[in-house]
């Protein structure tokens, strides 16, 4: 028997679902909906599926839950019918029995760590050398692609590694508002009336008890959120001599335990296995505010903090913080435009990457990268060259492309305070490349500017003119 799940649309009808084929009998179907009040969920309808039909159980009392974030993205599909896992039944259900309605006694812990088969030969993330590695640069520059899971762990075992992304989206009003305290430490749930461990913290504990198994925590697009301040708690833990090797630990051992008396109980053996286990290892104190007594943590050498992120004060105010911590990487643009080409439009954009790379630093303006752009703007998700995805070249899109590059330049511009060199810089990049083969062959009005007579109108027309100054 399995678990199914959607999001409540207007009609549950089983014949709207593509993989409705995939549902057998005794399979249950349930139907969430937003609670906007709370900003949690309602489980509000269960259905039992039989003999190709799916019947609503009329006696099923809905309640107040909350999703697990993948969970939540996939249901964004209203086509798809999703297959809960253990672990996402445990979550939305707060641990049922036999998968009924009666939930077990708010005191017992259903303990989340597991304990992983030690690998026969070392795995570890491929083209990460530092283990904590942030990279920033300009939109669209390929920040995000090494830090994915396909990428980090090729034809790889998933159950050889653990591997989280946190997408920190942020945003009042999103149906996922970004990365919480929530995600990181110890909070109170008051929807289940239970002590909750973040993702975050999860992870982290689960590598430090399975020493041999990489762990990866992703955390993409963190400029939408000030990372500095919310890992704060972590701050004093990671420093790089601080990071230790552990040694592996017994499958058997206590702290893999399936469930505790209640969560104090789950601390004390968590402390105790820290200071039996750890002891030569610097160990820096969780606050826990909840229950009493804080828990122990050390930096495991097998435990990965990933982070990609544009530049704005949220992205450099991590620096503070954690430059001596991690590994910042700032990404080139230029470094981006490796694809062998023919295509005179590619060509162009480097050509205009270069131009205005040299125009900056003829203006003593050395930070380049925050003002550049990426090939990822010039290609679409396929690796196509936009405009010419079909027999006939589309100048139009690719005019349009050349218009968004100069509102980007523009906007990186008044973004680092360089709002009276827009006009002037704009001007100038437009006169460096005038005379190239594309501007010439398909955009004229560029093409036949005079260099001495500054064409404001023009510079509108393209985005890159600042009439705020």
């Amino acid at each position: 028997m399995s678990n199914w799940i959607c999001k409540y649309i207007d009609e549950f009808n089983l014949n709207n679902y593509e993989n409705k084929e995939d549902i057998e009998d005794n399979d249950v179907i349930y139907v969430y909906k937003d609670d906007v009040q709370n900003g949690t969920f309602i489980v509000d309808k269960k259905y039992d599926y039989s003999a190709n039909t799916a019947t609503e159980d009329i006696t099923f009392q809905s309640f107040n839950s909350d999703l697990p974030y993948e969970l939540i993205y996939k249901c964004k599909n209203n086509k798809f019918l999703y297959r809960l896992v253990e672990k996402e039944e445990n979550f939305i259900f707060n641990i049922q029995s036999n998968n009924q309605n009666t939930a077990l006694s708010e005191d017992i812990f259903i303990n989340f760590l597991k304990s992983f088969e030690v690998p026969t030969t070392s795995i570890s993330p491929y083209g990460v050398n530092d283990n904590i590695t942030f990279i920033i640069g300009q939109p669209n520059t390929g920040k995000s692609y090494k830090f994915e899971k396909s990428f980090l762990f090729p034809d790889v075992s998933e159950n050889k590694y653990k591997y989280k992304k946190i997408p920190v989206s942020g945003g009042i009003g999103n149906e996922y508002k970004g990365l919480q305290n929530t995600d990181l430490a110890i909070t109170y749930d008051p929807i289940k009336k239970s002590i909750k461990f973040g993702e975050f913290l999860q992870v982290l504990m689960s590598a430090i008890v399975n020493p041999k198994i990489p762990h990866i925590v992703f955390l993409d697009d963190f400029h939408n959120q000030d990372i500095s301040s919310l890992l704060s708690e972590y701050t004093p833990l990671f420093k790089a001599q601080q990071k230790r090797e552990i040694n592996q630990i017994n499958s058997t051992h206590n702290i893999f335990n399936d469930t505790f008396d209640n969560t104090d109980k789950f601390i004390e053996c968590w402390n105790l296995f820290i200071e039996n286990n750890c002891s030569d290892i610097p160990q820096v104190p969780l606050t826990n505010r909840i229950s009493g007594n804080s828990i122990k943590l050390v930096y495991p050498n097998n435990f990965y903090l990933l982070g990609a992120a544009n530049f704005n004060e949220n992205s450099l105010n991590i620096f503070s913080d954690w430059e001596d911590r991690a590994k910042i990487i700032y990404k080139d643009p230029l470094a981006t435009f490796d694809k062998d080409t023919s295509s005179q439009f590619v060509q162009f954009c480097k050509k205009l990457n270069e131009q205005l790379k040299e125009l900056l630093k003829e203006n003593k303006i050395f930070d380049f990268e925050k003002y550049c752009f990426g090939l990822w703007k010039i290609v679409n998700k396929d690796g196509i060259i936009i405009g010419e995805e079909g027999n006939q070249i589309d100048i139009d899109k690719q005019k349009e492309v050349v218009k968004f590059f100069f509102g980007m330049i523009k906007n990186s511009l008044k973004y680092n305070n360089k709002n009276s060199e827009v006009n002037r810089l704009g001007w100038e990049l437009m006169c460096r490349i005038k005379d190239e083969e594309w501007i010439k062959n398909n955009m004229a009005d560029i093409a036949e500017i005079n260099a001495d007579n500054k064409n404001f109108e023009l510079l509108h027309k393209y985005n890159i003119y600042e009439d705020d100054i």
